[in-house]
């Protein structure tokens, strides 16, 4: 395994580390590189350095891995941009993918996105149609009337009948103010609850013709979710309940992960994802270019001095 880190981007903002097979060389097929970016605010280290462990696992497969922080995240140099923070960071992951086309010949990639990596991974995917497959981890949720009779036991549960009863009244509350505040766009003037992180989320619809869009061109997409949030995913069959209407829950792989927790804190967790990812990976993705075959991956050679690291 070779790695070391670069300055890219067309600011040379942005700060990524490669990792790729020692012994990789050139094969008939076209390469494939496997992309990591920031879980929130982690830098690209990833949650629990998932993201190094997996750019290593990769490697021994032969894959080559470019995991980098995105604008103004980890040791990346915010942006000079009018753009949003979202699409300035679907501009800095094509970058990402500008810099390895040049340099080392890859045009065809995957992205392993957890959190805010998953929904950057998905818009980057609408975007730009080298990104040709993604595993989105703990991406958006839309509880169903099962999972909020569940979520609804779990509170009570944890925190007992009268406390449950104050923050449901908070919610109910506070629902009803942003539905009396709606702008006509069907967007809350109010935040509402936190959910993996995020107190907002696009309407089920939208993210549902996002995902039906990307499906219909072909892009291999794998949802996993952890048990971080049971309030709000709870239940084996909730992803299917979620997305039934809209037609592509039988074109997609979704995994309810209930060991995990919403960082990937536990070494068993760890190595259950990783193995969905490489099963998903051979069965899925990679296809004649199938982990473990160095010699498909092709690679082209690193013209600059290639450092060595020690650690990530």
């Amino acid at each position: 395994m070779i790695e070391h880190t670069l300055v890219f981007g067309p600011q040379q903002n942005l700060v990524g580390t490669l990792t790729f097979p020692d012994a990789a060389r050139g094969g008939s097929n076209p390469p494939v590189m496997a992309l990591l970016t920031n879980a929130g605010v982690i830098p690209r280290v990833g949650p629990h350095r998932m993201n190094v462990k997996l750019a290593r696992r990769f490697a021994q497969l032969g894959v080559p891995t470019l995991r980098f922080d995105l604008s103004g995240l980890g040791d990346s140099q915010r942006a000079i941009s009018t753009q949003s923070a979202s699409a300035q960071f679907v501009a800095d992951t094509r970058a990402a993918m500008d810099l390895a086309a040049s340099r080392y010949g890859c045009h065809r990639f995957f992205m392993i996105g957890f959190c805010s990596g998953a929904d950057i991974a998905h818009l980057t995917a609408l975007e730009d149609s080298r990104l040709q497959a993604a595993l989105l981890f703990d991406s958006y949720v839309y509880p169903t009337r099962k999972a909020k009779l569940l979520g609804l036991w779990h509170r009570l549960r944890r925190h007992g009948v009268p406390a449950t009863a104050y923050k449901l009244a908070r919610y109910m509350l506070r629902a009803r103010l942003d539905t009396s505040q709606d702008d006509g766009t069907g967007t809350p003037a109010a935040e509402g609850p936190v959910i993996f992180g995020r107190s907002r989320m696009p309407a089920r619809d939208e993210f549902g013709a996002r995902i039906r869009t990307l499906v219909d061109r072909g892009v291999q997409l794998y949802f996993v979710y952890s048990g971080g949030e049971p309030d709000w995913y709870n239940y084996e069959g909730q992803f299917c309940e979620m997305f039934e209407s809209y037609g592509f829950v039988d074109d997609v792989r979704y995994t309810y992960l209930r060991q995990s927790d919403h960082t990937l804190t536990q070494p068993h967790a760890q190595q259950a994802l990783t193995g969905l990812i490489e099963q998903w990976l051979h069965e899925r993705v990679l296809g004649a270019e199938a982990p473990g075959s160095v010699s498909s991956v092709g690679l082209a050679a690193e013209s600059a001095p290639v450092e060595r690291l020690a650690a990530a």
